[in-house]
């Protein structure tokens, strides 16, 4: 297949098929047809959806310069999709400031474009400033460029982030809703599945040299990331997991913050906490942003007695609640790092340990502020 029957198939492959199916029919179309900036755009966004931010961002620069370049009318209309498509690679890169600048610059050739007003305002939101956020948004629903649905999910969003700071609600709120609706499901589940002689909870375990049962670490992770598996059928080994995506819940009488991540400060913390209305339980993110130096090395020997005290219980009970898995630290940028855990069914009290654990580290390695759960540390004042 060549010429626009490639083309046709490309696109109708983005539509319909699996994003790997499309990413693989617009790479053989682009080979044809390098210069079909739409091929590049939708390649561009794909790619993003399968978790490959640099590539996206890459595809896109690339793709603006040429189109800048040539100045047809065509590609000078495609122009801020694809800016669009790299303020969305930015957000994925954990790169706000970058993804504001390109939202700003789509508004500064069309001050009354709707995706560019509703993603700066979700991404200020999710960065810890609620009134420029919010600001943006209204702006949003004022130009009344957009479809009727979205300008009313998005008043809807500006009315019930209002109304959550009207009433000073304890950020913690957000952590016991998500630990609680991911415990009642788990619950359920690992009932259910007990009656078939399954076990919840399980940790992974080998033998070392001399014959000792030890966690099993997996090669390449840190020395204290054992894991523990959902549910196992003990009779087969066979693991069972719940729930296959992070469980985000809402907050009883906000439950519209739950679409989006907003961030609320944690007040009466030795340095700024901040906490995210999406932390789901199963899978939290933290990130630690500390005022210079290695973020890795400064963190990680905390982090590292934190979770081994919450893989052996010591936020839950003796039979269950316990943590079951943590990343790998990723570097988000100078002095900062990001973990991932699962907490499994541990207590909310394992964060408030977390918190004093660091408040501890403080007064050596000085953090300059802590994110729990989505969204994006705030910017230093």
């Amino acid at each position: 297949m060549t010429g626009e029957p490639m083309i046709d198939a490309a696109l109708a492959a983005v539509k319909d098929g699996s994003p790997e199916e499309a990413r693989d029919a617009l790479i053989a179309a682009l080979r044809e047809h390098p210069d079909r900036l739409d091929l590049v755009h939708a390649l561009g966004v794909t790619v993003l959806r399968l978790g490959e931010p640099a590539w996206a961002h890459q595809l896109v620069i690339e793709a603006e310069g040429l189109a800048k370049q040539r100045s047809t009318e065509r590609d000078l209309t495609l122009l801020p999709q694809l800016v669009l498509t790299r303020a969305a690679a930015l957000e994925e890169m954990a790169d706000p400031a970058g993804a504001v600048a390109a939202y700003r610059e789509v508004l500064s050739n069309a001050a009354d474009h709707p995706l560019a007003l509703q993603g700066l305002g979700h991404l200020l939101l999710a960065w810890g400033r609620i009134d420029d956020g919010l600001a943006q948004l209204q702006e949003a629903i004022d130009t009344q460029t957009d479809t009727a649905e979205f300008l009313e999910a998005t008043q809807a969003l500006v009315d019930g982030v209002k109304h959550f700071v009207s009433e000073d609600v304890h950020p913690r709120g957000f952590l016991d809703a998500h630990r609680g609706g991911y415990c009642e499901f788990f619950n359920h589940h690992a009932n259910e599945m007990a009656k078939q002689g399954w076990i919840a909870e399980a940790a992974k375990m080998k033998r070392d040299e001399d014959g000792n049962v030890v966690p099993s670490i997996p090669e390449g992770a840190r020395p204290y990331a054992a894991i523990r598996v959902d549910l196992v059928d003990p009779s087969t080994g066979q693991a069972g997991l719940v729930g296959d995506q992070p469980m985000i819940v809402a907050l009883a009488g906000h439950e519209v913050l739950s679409r989006a991540p907003v961030i609320t400060d944690w007040p009466d913390q030795p340095f700024p906490v901040w906490v995210s209305s999406q932390c789901p339980w199963d899978q939290l993110p933290i990130a630690i942003r500390f005022a210079d130096g290695d973020g890795i090395a400064s963190a990680d020997p905390t982090i590292g007695d934190w979770y081994t005290a919450g893989f052996d219980g010591a936020f839950g009970t003796t039979d269950r609640g316990r943590f079951h898995y943590i990343s790998d630290p990723a570097e988000l940028g100078p002095s900062t790092v990001l973990y991932h855990v699962d907490c499994g069914r541990a207590e909310v009290s394992a964060l408030d340990d977390l918190l004093k654990r660091l408040g501890v580290l403080h007064s050596t390695h000085p953090i300059d502020a802590v994110l729990i759960g989505r969204g994006f540390v705030p910017p230093r004042s």
